[in-house]
């Protein structure tokens, strides 16, 4: 006679079972992903960051010389209808303002009258082998090193533009949430204000404006010179190793 199982006695081996099955593949899981991190290739490590204006650069320098004339805690605060409003802290004064776009102008200024010279060579413009040969080797080694050197001052110098200009724009805003209840004539006192920032502005943008086009010639000058440097070495007579002369045999 077959016996009836006792459904109390069969629930725990499924249970079991199930729970055997869990196990085996949480293990299994676990471990092929140990195996995973343990063959995985290292990631190199983060590049350290370098600063676009070096300190140590002339650029540099000047803009630091602006920083030791103001207090590297000063903050700026306005009567709002709310209450005070803080100048963000970007802005160290308007004379600290004024001074980097001193600075930047200057910049600008000696980068159009030291480079612009490249530009003037016409580079794009050679039409023939006669026209590559006739440039000296050096000189397009010397100019394409210019050109090179003219993109790491125009990154700085924008960079600092980018920086000031955006400063001078988020004090302008503040300036408009100013209330002067004290002030007859508070209108225009804001006025003024927000127009001698604008003024200061527009200078160094008219200065920026020029560079920034300069920028451009002098990236179609390096596209040029890269190429004519290669065409020179290819089909130029080298002036350091003329080609021997060529002797007639002699006739008996």
């Amino acid at each position: 006679m077959r016996q009836a199982h006792d459904p109390c006695c069969v629930a725990p081996k499924k249970g079991y079972l199930a729970l055997l099955i869990a196990l085996v593949l949480g293990f299994s899981s676990e471990a092929g992903l140990a195996q995973r991190r343990q063959f995985a290739p290292a990631q190199p490590p983060a590049a350290p960051r370098i600063p676009v204006i070096s300190e140590t650069s002339p650029f540099g320098i000047a803009l630091s010389s602006c920083d030791k004339a103001q207090e590297d805690n000063a903050e700026f605060a306005l009567p709002g209808l709310k209450g005070e409003i803080k100048l963000d802290r970007c802005y160290r004064g308007r004379q600290h303002l004024a001074c980097r776009f001193d600075k930047i102008m200057a910049e600008g200024n000696s980068m159009i009258e030291g480079f612009t010279r490249i530009v003037d060579e016409k580079y794009p413009d050679v039409g023939n082998v006669e026209g590559i040969c006739k440039i000296d080797l050096d000189k397009l080694v010397k100019d394409f090193e210019g050109t090179v050197e003219f993109g790491k001052l125009f990154t700085a110098v924008r960079t600092e533009y980018d920086a000031r200009v955006g400063c001078a724009n988020k004090v302008k805003q503040s300036i408009r949430d100013v209330t002067l209840p004290d002030l007859l004539q508070a209108p225009e006192v804001l006025k003024s204000m927000i127009d001698a920032i604008e003024q200061d502005v527009n200078k160094v943008t008219a200065v920026q404006e020029q560079v920034a086009g300069l920028s451009t010639r002098i990236e179609v000058s390096q596209k040029s010179l890269a190429v004519l440097q290669k065409l020179h070495r290819a089909i130029c007579f080298s002036s350091k190793a003329q080609p021997a002369s060529v002797v007639s045999p002699a006739v008996n």
